[in-house]
């Protein structure tokens, strides 16, 4: 009851108290752990219009960027957070936008590699390009003038 009577006492001193202020928190319930799972470096990410969000490649983790916000599916669990670096909530499948709910996984990666192999296949054309115009003129950087 003391408890109570305290924590009551807390929470209504900090609303009426204290301006503003931006919070993050996180929550466990149960016997629910946080992943196991750790992002060191920020991932590469493609944009892939049929899905309407973008997605990782090349990393550890397929992770999904959209509006702003990051999503893993890890041991069959959806996580979210609003870095890529975590912190990472778990959250239920039906609260997941509803243009990511929309998609299996298989075909989030089918759809993410055919855009990379677009990606690269377009970079190494241009790559190609650029050395053929350094090697046609060596004097100017492979500028044409």
């Amino acid at each position: 009851m003391k408890k109570q009577i305290w924590l009551a006492a807390g929470i209504a001193g900090m609303l009426l108290g204290s301006p503003a202020a931006q919070a993050e928190v996180n929550v466990r319930i149960g016997g629910d752990r946080p992943p196991s799972f750790v992002l060191d470096t920020r991932p590469n990410f493609i944009n892939v219009p049929n899905l309407g969000f973008h997605v990782s490649a090349g990393g550890p983790q397929d992770i999904i960027r959209y509006n702003g916000r990051y999503y893993v599916n890890h041991n069959n669990r959806w996580y979210i957070s609003s870095n890529f670096g975590g912190p990472w909530v778990i959250v239920r499948e039906g609260r997941l936008p509803r243009q990511i709910r929309r998609h299996r996984w298989e075909d989030i990666r089918r759809y993410r590699d055919v855009e990379y192999r677009r990606h690269e296949s377009r970079r190494n054309h241009y790559d190609h390009n650029r050395e053929r115009d350094h090697n046609q003129y060596p004097n100017d950087g492979g500028r044409r003038n």
